[in-house]
C-alpha cells in the first residue's frame, strides 16, 4: 500500500482544470486526434503520464504536429507545482518532399498530392492520399477534395499512433527509467475541462488513484463509457 495524499492531488489537479493546465481534450488550440495514459508503480513509487497526439492549429505542416505529455507523480504537494505544466514533443518530419502545400489565397495548408510518406521517429510511415481512407475513419474534409493537417494526423490513428508516444529516453527526465508499468489505457472517460467538470469529480481518477494507492489493477472498474475519440470534442481546435 502507498500512501497518497488523495485531498492535495485533487485540490491540485482541480486548480490545474481551472486555469487550462490539466489534460484538456476540447483545447480550442489543438485539434485532438489520440490518446494514451499510463500508470508506473513500484512499492513507494508511482507516477501517471498521459499523452495526448494533437495538432496546433496555429501551425500549417508537419510542425503543428505535438505529443503533448502530463507527468503526474510521487511528490505532488502544492498546487503552486510545476507539475501542472505540460512538455510537448515533435516527432514528425518529411521524408521524400514537403507532405503539405500552403494555398496562398485562402491561408490554409493542404496535404501534397505527390508526398508519399513522412518520418516518425526515423521510422517511414506511408501517407494516404486516397479520400476515402479518410471517411472510412469518419474524418469529414473541411475543404472538399483536400486534406488539411489535422485530418491527415487523424487519418493514422490508430494504426501508427504508438509511433508517437514517449519511449524510455522521452520519460527518462520524469519518471525513473526502473520504474515499471502497472497500467495502460487507450481509451477512458475523460472530464470535461473547458465546461469545468472537476478532476475530483471524476469516475476515472477517483478509481486510477485506487489503484495507485494499492498496486490492484480491479480497483479500475468503470462504469462510465470511454468519451476520448477525438469526435467526442469537436470544440478542439476551434480557437
Amino acid at each position: 500500500m502507498i500512501e497518497i495524499d488523495h485531498a492535495n492531488i485533487f485540490k491540485t489537479w482541480d486548480l490545474g482544470a481551472r486555469q487550462g493546465c490539466f489534460p484538456m481534450l476540447d483545447n480550442g488550440y489543438y485539434y485532438h486526434a489520440d490518446q494514451k495514459l499510463t500508470i508506473f508503480r513500484d512499492d513507494t513509487r508511482w507516477a501517471i503520464l498521459i499523452e495526448l497526439l494533437q495538432f496546433n492549429n496555429h501551425l500549417a505542416d508537419l510542425e503543428g504536429i505535438f505529443t503533448v505529455a502530463w507527468f503526474f507523480k510521487d511528490g505532488l504537494i502544492t498546487p503552486k507545482s510545476n507539475v501542472l505544466r505540460p512538455d510537448f514533443f515533435e516527432f514528425a518530419a518529411n521524408a521524400d518532399t514537403e507532405a503539405f502545400l500552403q494555398d496562398e489565397t485562402a491561408y490554409f495548408s493542404y496535404l501534397n498530392p505527390d508526398a508519399v510518406s513522412i518520418k516518425v521517429k526515423g521510422i517511414i510511415l506511408p501517407i494516404p492520399q486516397n479520400l476515402s481512407h479518410y471517411a472510412a475513419k469518419g474524418i469529414e474534409p473541411a475543404v472538399q477534395g483536400k486534406i488539411m493537417p489535422w485530418e491527415f494526423l487523424r487519418g493514422l490513428v490508430p494504426e501508427h499512433s504508438h509511433q508517437f508516444w514517449l519511449g524510455p529516453n522521452e520519460i527518462a527526465d520524469q519518471i525513473p527509467t526502473d520504474l515499471p508499468v502497472l497500467l495502460t489505457l487507450h481509451d477512458w472517460h475523460h472530464p470535461d475541462i473547458a465546461n469545468r467538470e472537476k478532476p475530483s469529480a471524476s469516475e476515472t481518477f477517483l478509481q486510477l488513484l485506487k489503484v495507485i494507492e494499492t498496486g490492484d489493477v480491479t480497483h479500475y472498474s468503470p462504469t462510465k463509457p470511454a468519451n476520448t475519440h477525438w469526435k467526442n470534442w469537436p470544440g478542439g481546435g476551434s480557437l
